[in-house]
């Protein structure tokens, strides 16, 4: 679904689901359960993989052009929120969430290089500390007028504002802390159901239920002693569950986070082959969107927890759909093929691309994915490093055409205003889950839902 074509009806639901007030608000402040990440546990010398610094070298470029952006976004959100329609949020405050995110990363991970981002730490912070400031404050208990895709951008918010909790002033981290928890909470209400395709229509459900999965792990990793981690936890696994489940997995015995997956399913969203069907067609972007239920994987172990078993399922059918499944041509487009392409960063799209050909990030983050939790292994085709590489050196190529460090040119993807916002926090994903690699960090699998919550 685009943003333009949301029906009326998808805010009515919502509107519901705020004022039924069926989840009151737990006693005390949100804040009040947040743990912050204990930086010191990742202070151990590690040998980093190049792969991991052609990731930073990325990362710190996109940091680049996205730190000249935030004054400005910061200015316009602050003085203009309560005028500010679901749209304009959309083309603002989505990409001021990608980007508290993704600067944060850059801060705490160690790798923040002034001569390459243009400014100094300390202006850095300050700009970071005001960005969350504001956008935190312009959600107002209203999801930005934009509630279809609030919890997304919630969680990106949260997780930034929760990496840098120790820099914050107190009124932020509240307004934080309430963002998360009431974006949490939203989905616990009566009437809120988990939705599927069922290979009915154009429309997949399988982005929308892999981002609103984010905002409950990220809420959990941060709030792990917030009386409603049970159900949110529960929510969570559901949706990751259910985001790229086909019809053959409606009955499948496979228990992941202590239920049999038929149990966790009340429909599916792909197709028997792990594709999905999207804005009318087959649409690759849509299937890459696996990877916001995949960073898991980092918020889990960031904390030193189990990462929810239902976090990859369906995972490897999607990269085994992009990087091994044939389209003949015709009925398809010309030159027809697999999805990826080797020796091309750019992939093929069967039934064309309503956004742009030239998207690499989506992709590369997907690679890194793969290629780090082994799920290309035995399917065939090229490898995920292969591939992986492929696009890092094309991204790092894009980059350097550009003095600010930006991976799209002026006349490149205009039709999405946040496309080097974006960028930046996917990049900063694919960083991190390899920062956390490297160190041997990355937590196991295991039913989340038992056991303490807390270290």
């Amino acid at each position: 679904m685009r943003p333009q074509d949301i029906s009326s009806l998808s805010f009515v639901f919502f509107t519901v689901v705020w004022s039924v007030k069926a989840i009151a608000d737990p006693p005390g402040a949100a804040d009040a359960y947040v743990v912050p990440v204990d930086w010191s546990l990742f202070a151990v010398a590690a040998k980093e993989s190049n792969d991991c610094r052609q990731a930073k070298r990325m990362l710190l470029n996109c940091a680049r052009y996205n730190l000249a952006w935030m004054p400005g976004a910061a200015e316009r959100i602050e003085s203009g929120w309560r005028e500010m329609t679901g749209r304009q949020a959309h083309d603002l405050v989505r990409p001021a969430c990608a980007v508290s995110y993704a600067t944060a990363v850059v801060l705490k991970a160690g790798v923040f290089a002034e001569e390459a981002v243009g400014l100094s730490q300390a202006e850095t912070l300050a700009r970071l500390r005001r960005l969350i400031r504001v956008t935190a404050t312009a959600h107002d208990r209203k999801g930005w007028k934009y509630p279809w895709q609030s919890a997304f951008w919630a969680a990106l918010l949260g997780h930034g504002g929760w990496l840098v909790w120790h820099d914050l002033d107190a009124e932020t981290r509240r307004r934080v802390a309430d963002v998360v928890q009431y974006e949490a909470d939203r989905f616990l209400a009566s009437g809120y159901s988990v939705p599927c395709r069922n290979g009915n229509g154009g429309d997949t459900k399988a982005e929308e239920s892999a981002w609103n999965s984010m905002i409950f792990h990220v809420a959990c990793a941060m709030m792990p002693r917030h009386p409603n981690v049970p159900r949110w936890k529960e929510v969570c696994s559901e949706l990751m569950a259910s985001a790229y489940a086909r019809e053959a997995d409606m009955g499948n015995e496979t228990v992941l986070d202590g239920k049999p997956l038929r149990e966790w399913l009340a429909g599916y969203n792909a197709r028997d082959d792990g594709t999905v069907v999207n804005h009318g067609f087959v649409h690759p972007d849509y299937m890459t969107c696996v990877t916001l239920k995949l960073r898991a994987h980092s918020t889990q172990s960031l904390v030193g927890r189990p990462v929810p078993e239902t976090t990859d399922f369906g995972a490897t059918t999607v990269y085994r759909a992009l990087v091994t499944r044939r389209w003949p041509s015709p009925p398809f487009k010309p030159p027809g093929g697999t999805i990826y392409v080797p020796g091309r960063a750019e992939v093929y799209y069967p039934q064309g691309t309503d956004w742009f050909a030239g998207r690499i990030v989506i992709f590369y983050v997907l690679d890194v994915y793969a290629h780090r939790l082994g799920f290309d292994r035995g399917m065939g085709g090229r490898p995920a490093e292969y591939w992986m590489r492929l696009r890092a050196g094309r991204i790092l190529q894009r980059q350097s055409q550009h003095a600010e460090g930006n991976v799209y040119g002026p006349e490149e993807f205009t039709t999405w205003p946040g496309r080097e916002q974006d960028s930046f926090w996917l990049v900063a994903d694919a960083f991190l889950l390899q920062w956390l690699a490297d160190r041997g960090a990355l937590s196991p699998k295991g039913n989340w839902r038992e056991g303490p919550s807390g270290r």
